[in-house]
């Protein structure tokens, strides 16, 4: 049975919803059960729950909450893929380590933005607090190494490493960035190719690394988890604008009012000036005062005309085509069709 875009579209979907609790098992043929696929969440799991008993709480909050589960998906594609023929060992042990870094950098996220909710839940540090939270994520970042270390596939973890200097880069450049007006479309794309990209390209890489796989297919999927990366941050960026709270799973809007800088903002700031007062006086508003919904709401129209979303769109769909571009390096397998097809949805999500 080959996976079809309308069946990862109804997982996608599903995965709004903190019942389903989808599983990377479910977003791949039945045939791969063999490889023990079906045993993915309960792993996820089991990582969280190996840590101290003061910290499992918050890692498995989150991880229970759902998720699309994008990250291990595209290294368990990326590894069929790369070898279509060959058993990849080690490939579940490096896409639990891609979702285990993801799962830490959104629970420190959490406590750096002072965010209330996650995948349409209470953040895990609003049920923890804030101390349990970062310790929660360092965990997850230790058993991370851990894996990639016991996957025994060669140079995965130096990828590992290199992969989690980059995340850091950008989260600090994000941080310099925040409550600024002055940022640029270069520095929002800096921050969605070090924060994002870095780790969708790390999928790839891990992906091609456990299949054995020639460099210069791992450089291929590298390349294609980087910009597929990109889109994808590209568009949550519009989703910001574009959704409503229930379908996003967070604050809509709520980017803009914690003064992260992202590129349709970028593009609608230097297209038009004067909305960086504005977006000053907003940042400079407390979030307690009850008009601050109305005058972001306003500010978010003014945004729109200047077609700034539409233009963050199209460099979206760019970065999309570059991806798809590179897994032409790759042998002919419905697998590597597979991979275009989550590169093509990842801009399509609503969520």
């Amino acid at each position: 049975m080959a996976l079809h875009s309308p069946g990862l579209v109804d997982l996608i979907d599903a995965a709004a919803s903190p019942v389903a609790r989808p599983s990377a098992a479910q977003l791949l043929p039945s045939s791969a059960a063999a490889e023990g696929l079906r045993h993915f969440e309960r792993a996820l799991l089991a990582a969280a729950d190996a840590g101290p008993r003061e910290l499992t709480g918050a890692a498995a909050m989150l991880l229970r909450a759902g998720g699309k589960r994008v990250r291990p998906l595209l290294t368990l594609l990326s590894a069929r893929a790369a070898a279509p023929h060959r058993r990849a060992r080690g490939r579940v042990a490096l896409a639990l380590v891609a979702e285990l870094v993801h799962s830490a950098t959104l629970l420190h996220d959490d406590v750096i933005d002072d965010g209330l909710t996650r995948r349409g839940l209470p953040a895990p540090r609003v049920a923890y607090g804030n101390a349990v939270s970062v310790l929660s994520g360092d965990w997850l970042l230790a058993a991370s190494l851990d894996l990639a270390l016991r996957s025994r596939v060669p140079l995965a973890m130096p990828a590992l490493v290199r992969t989690l200097r980059t995340l850091v880069e950008g989260e600090a450049r994000q941080l310099a960035l925040r409550g600024r007006t002055d940022f640029s479309a270069e520095d929002a794309l800096f921050v969605a190719a070090k924060k994002t990209g870095s780790l969708f390209a790390f999928c790839g890489e891990a992906g091609a690394l456990a299949a054995g796989a020639p460099p210069q297919v791992a450089e291929a999927l590298r390349e294609f988890g980087q910009r597929a990366g990109c889109a994808f941050q590209i568009t949550d960026d519009l989703l910001d604008f574009e959704s409503d709270a229930a379908t996003l799973g967070k604050a809509v809007l709520a980017d803009v009012v914690e003064g992260k800088p992202s590129l349709p903002l970028a593009i609608a700031l230097k297209r038009l000036p004067p909305l960086r007062t504005d977006l000053a006086q907003l940042l400079a508003q407390g979030t307690g005062d009850e008009t601050l919904p109305a005058r972001v709401r306003a500010f978010a129209t003014r945004l729109g005309r200047t077609g700034a979303l539409g233009a963050a769109r199209r460099m979206a769909e760019k970065e999309r085509d570059v991806a798809l571009a590179a897994l032409e390096v790759l042998p002919a397998s419905p697998t590597r069709d597979l991979l275009a097809q989550v590169a093509q949805l990842l801009l399509t999500r609503t969520h």
